[in-house]
C-alpha cells in the first residue's frame, strides 16, 4: 500500500512532459519510448516517441471512449494540409500486419497530427515487437517509421495502467451532486448565480 501512495506521489510531482501534451504526466523512459498517462483520456497510459522526420508515434489507452479504448496518434509538422476534424481512409501495416482505419486530423500545437481510434485489444499485441510501422493514404505511403524495444515499451504501458487502474479504483472520484446550485469546492460568491 506504501508503495502504490508512493508511486501516485511521485507521478503526482513529477514535470509535466513537454513532447507529449502540457496535461500529460510522465511515468518511466523505456528503450526511446516515453510512457506516461493522459488525465484528459480518464488517465490512460500511452507510449510516444519521434522520429528524425519530426514525426511522432503516440500508442495508448483512451478511457473516455467505451467501445474504442485504444488508439493511435500521428503527427507531423509538415503535415500543413491536413485538416482538423476531417476523415481520412487509412492503411496501416505493423511489419507485415495490415489493417485499415479511419484517422481524423487533428490540429494540435506545433504539427498536425491523425487520430486513430480503435476497439481491437490485440492491437497491443500486434504492436508488441514489431520493427515498422507504416501509413498510407490511398495507396501512397505518408510515414514509414522503424521501431525499436516495442515489447519493452509495452511491457511498460500496461504497468503503468495497471497501476493507474489500481489507484483509481481504490480512490475513486467523489460521486457529482445532482444539485445545480451547489457551490463547487472552495467556491465562494456574494451571488447564488455567481458559484
Amino acid at each position: 500500500m506504501r508503495l502504490l501512495f508512493f508511486v501516485l506521489a511521485l507521478i503526482a510531482a513529477m514535470p509535466r512532459m513537454s513532447l507529449a501534451d502540457d496535461e500529460t504526466v510522465p511515468w518511466k523512459e523505456v528503450g526511446g519510448w516515453s510512457v506516461a498517462v493522459d488525465p484528459t483520456l480518464d488517465n490512460g497510459c500511452f507510449v510516444l516517441t519521434s522520429f528524425d522526420d519530426d514525426t511522432i508515434f503516440r500508442l495508448g489507452f483512451n478511457f473516455r471512449k467505451k467501445d474504442n479504448p485504444l488508439y493511435i496518434l500521428l503527427g507531423n509538422p509538415n503535415w500543413k494540409s491536413l485538416e482538423k476534424g476531417k476523415h481520412y481512409p487509412i492503411e496501416l501495416s505493423f511489419d507485415q500486419s495490415k489493417r485499415t482505419a479511419d484517422a481524423r486530423g487533428l490540429d494540435l500545437p506545433g504539427f498536425k497530427s491523425l487520430w486513430i481510434d480503435f476497439k481491437d485489444s490485440d492491437l497491443i499485441e500486434e504492436f508488441a515487437g514489431k520493427l515498422n510501422f507504416r501509413a498510407s493514404l490511398r495507396g501512397k505511403q505518408i510515414v514509414a517509421l522503424g521501431l525499436k524495444d516495442t515489447a519493452r515499451a509495452v511491457d511498460e504501458l500496461l504497468a503503468c495502467q495497471k497501476v493507474v487502474n489500481d489507484a483509481v479504483a481504490k480512490h475513486p472520484a467523489p460521486p457529482h451532486s445532482k444539485d445545480p446550485f451547489e457551490a463547487r469546492p472552495g467556491t465562494q460568491a456574494s451571488d447564488l448565480f455567481d458559484l
